[in-house]
């Protein structure tokens, strides 16, 4: 029985991680946004703090802390389109658990951290 438990432990852990659901209420809170990979080698560090909202904006930060810009996203169908001056961009989400998030973009790795 406990070979059972943890076959099916390791089996269906990640998928659970990554089925969560993205919601605005489950992605509310302040974000860092750590790094990314551009075409699955070049690793580019980012280190950009973002504030999502429930209400579907997202506030950027610059480094000192104050705030640099807004924006606005929805989510659907495992994507978030994040939208600023440059237009929308559709981020189809990878990973999602709570505290960290992966979406990739135009084949960029996107990586942030929940801070709070």
């Amino acid at each position: 029985m406990n070979k059972l438990f943890f076959f099916l432990f390791f089996i269906f852990t990640p998928a659970l991680a990554l089925s969560l659901d993205v919601t605005p209420d489950a992605l509310a809170g302040k974000w860092t946004f750590t790094h990314m990979i551009l075409d699955g080698e070049q690793t580019r560090r980012v280190n950009k703090k973002m504030e999502f909202l429930p209400e579907g904006e997202v506030i950027n930060f610059n480094k000192d802390g104050s705030e640099k810009s807004r924006a606005t996203y929805t989510i659907s169908d495992s994507t978030i389109v994040y939208t600023d001056k440059r237009g929308a961009q559709p981020w189809k989400i990878q990973k999602f658990d709570g505290k960290s998030l992966h979406v990739n973009h135009k084949g960029a790795d996107m990586f942030f951290r929940k801070d709070s």
